[in-house]
């Protein structure tokens, strides 16, 4: 999904080239774009196309989100530029989206979207490397003159290269044109705005690409997928009326190069309102390769946080402060979310001899990737689905159902097969309980003279709270037996580590630190901003560790005390080679399931509750329609009301 044409034209191409038929991947591509409604022939056999699952990737604008569009198999939805989109049209991709994986993309947040980043809400990942050779693009802000206007130019063009001229609104355009071709009789100008028929845009800009114009003037309508790494100067006449975002965008289409770039933010200085001297003065500090995300931050700042349940998009923190509002914000989070487990992309399993192990190339130089014989699946193209579909699976009930459908479809399932399943199984509840890591600690010797050595499953993530709200669901109240859990000082009320040894009935509210389900004292004040702020900091380095955890390689490389965990004692010499995934699968699995029916549960919650606040939405829009029509059918508007005083007689209806 891509808020213009331009760009989604852009996405199409590159996905074609990349993905499309005529590659390996043998992908059906296809773009849906503003002027193929459904009531179009083009339109309307596309998304005929779409809605029965022939078309596998879509690219589209804002016509994805119209009403009635139909999907066969939705699985992922990558929104670009998501800072484009406004509330009510999220709202419509909610909807779309339900049950689907988003990956949304912006190099400027909107203040709402950043918001939700920053207090734990949504993930994010931000990439701050620029391109080699890159640099940073020279910006100044000023008041707007000709002459510089004409310097600008002059020097750009003196270099063989081009520019941009942007202008807020299409009005301006001609005005615009006008002062260049006064500036330099003769030059090469081409607009492109959003209102030219359809395509005509996309090829003005094609032009200009080519060479065949020296100047673009243009609206923002170029503010996303143009790369013309010949345009190295671009001119923002009237800067005032952009948006931090827009402004920060537009900067983005010059610098495409390794030669130096130059962007001019000129002002009217009588339009210039407080908020748009902040933008402009923003702009012209922040100016590094990969500040997008400081602009965003800026922005936050300047307009403040919003909304997160209305539709407000900036705003509503600077009520109560910023630091305030996310404190508490982080804090009704914590108490709504019992079973916030980070789930692991993938677990390391650190076994003798790669038992349990997933890991396409082991160190061992071969592959321990799930495998489906030709002779049980002897499509290729069948088995290749499959083996995907299960190594994707994120829970074992889904597992259950895959091996289900192998066993109506292909028969009994090979005991080869069952084995390797068993390890997916065993990864499926490593994964939902946030195990990153799992090996042996050497314990020492025996009576005997037997080497003993401890199962160590590594959770960074696992607070008190979620093993309390998991031990509230199982038979005994207590992890089954043979499976401890253990977590260091810090998260203890005691200040001391603490076991909980499995199968031993123990007070977990006198153990475990669980006073307020977050561990922090209810006093306020700096004391508790520090617990705050300790707190942040733990969950910031527990997905530090879970990212990093596949580069282990030896359990000696770790201080294993300083991280919560669960432990199986004696797995070695207690539980023989071959059987240990069996052992761990039947400890873990009640867990996991227990925090898999929780989180799906949590899940449907959220969904009901998008639900009846659309429908609530929905009931207050048809009021307000309906409170409009009866004061029609009464003859009262705005231009002349009916006043009645104590004395007036009313009629007899």
């Amino acid at each position: 999904l891509a808020p213009t044409g331009v760009l989604a034209a852009q996405h199409f191409k590159n996905t074609l080239n990349r993905m499309g038929p005529d590659t390996d991947f043998n992908v059906n591509v296809a773009l849906l774009r503003g002027g193929m409604g459904k009531n179009t022939k083009a339109g309307r056999e596309l998304r005929e196309r779409i809605a029965s699952g022939e078309v596998q990737l879509i690219v589209g604008t804002h016509a994805l989100l119209t009403q009635g569009m139909q999907f066969g198999d939705l699985g992922l939805l990558v929104v670009d530029e998501e800072q484009r989109f406004g509330v009510k049209q999220k709202e419509r991709l909610k909807l779309i989206s339900n049950g689907v994986d988003v990956l949304t993309l912006s190099a400027t947040p909107i203040p709402r979207t950043l918001q939700m980043s920053l207090s734990g809400i949504r993930d994010t990942s931000t990439i701050r490397s620029p391109p080699p050779m890159r640099k940073a693009t020279k910006s100044y802000v000023q008041d707007f003159s000709e002459e510089l206007v004409k310097e600008a130019i002059s020097r750009e063009l003196a270099r063989g290269g081009q520019c941009y001229y942007v202008v807020p609104r299409i009005a301006q355009l001609d005005e615009a044109e006008q002062t260049i071709q006064k500036l330099f009789p003769g030059i090469r100008v081409i607009q492109a705005h959003g209102r030219m028929p359809r395509g005509g845009a996309e090829e003005n800009v094609a032009a200009f690409a080519e060479g065949a114009h020296d100047i673009l003037l243009a609206t923002t309508v170029i503010e996303n997928g143009v790369d013309i790494p010949t345009v190295n100067t671009i001119i923002i006449q009237n800067a005032q009326a952009f948006g931090m975002s827009t402004l920060y965008q537009l900067r983005g289409r010059v610098g495409r190069s390794d030669l130096q770039a130059y962007a001019y933010f000129l002002a009217n200085e009588e339009s210039v309102t407080e908020t748009a001297a902040l933008r402009l003065q923003a702009m012209g500090e922040l100016h590094q390769l990969g500040s997008g995300f400081d602009v965003a931050n800026r922005d936050l700042e300047i307009r403040g946080a919003g909304s997160l349940l209305g539709t407000e998009q900036s705003g509503m923190a600077a009520k109560v402060g910023f630091d305030l509002y996310m404190r508490m914000l982080k804090k009704s989070i914590r108490q709504l979310r019992g079973m916030d487990l980070p789930l692991v992309p993938r677990t390391n399993v650190l076994l003798p001899n790669w038992e349990g192990s997933i890991e396409v190339a082991g160190p061992d130089g071969v592959s321990h990737a799930f495998k489906i014989s030709k002779a049980y699946i002897p499509d290729d193209d069948e088995r290749q689905k499959q083996e995907t579909a299960t190594r994707l699976s994120e829970s074992t009930a889904k597992l259950v159902d895959l091996t289900n459908l192998w066993k109506k479809q292909y028969g009994p399932i090979p005991a080869k097969i069952q084995g390797r399943l068993k390890t997916m199984h065993l990864h499926a509840c490593t994964r939902r309980l946030g195990i990153d890591l799992v090996g042996l600690i050497d314990m020492g010797t025996d009576d005997n003279g037997m080497t003993r050595m401890d199962c160590i499953l590594r959770s960074p993530g696992l607070r008190p709270r979620h093993l309390a709200n998991i031990c509230k669901s199982l038979p005994r109240g207590v992890p089954p037996k043979g499976l401890n859990v253990c977590f260091p000082d810090r998260f203890t009320m005691t200040g001391e580590a603490q076991e909980i040894v499995g199968g031993k009935k123990q007070d977990l509210d006198a153990t475990l630190l669980l006073a307020n389900d977050s561990g922090l004292s209810s006093s306020g004040g700096d004391d508790e901003q520090e617990e705050w702020d300790a707190l942040d900091e733990e969950e910031v380095e527990a997905m530090k560790e879970i990212s990093s955890a596949l580069r282990v390689q030896d359990m000696n490389e770790i201080d294993i005390e300083q991280y919560p965990r669960f432990v199986i004692s004696n797995l070695v010499p207690d539980i023989p080679e071959g059987q240990r995934v069996d052992r761990m699968l039947k400890l873990l699995l009640p867990l996991s399931k227990i925090v898999y029916e929780k989180q799906e549960k949590d899940k449907e919650t959220a969904r009901a509750a998008a639900d009846l606040r659309e429908k609530r939405e929905m009931m207050k829009k048809k009021k307000k329609e309906q409170d409009a029509i009866d004061k029609t059918n009464f003859g009262i508007n705005n231009q002349g009301a009916v006043t009645l005083d104590s004395t007036t007689a009313y009629p007899n209806f």
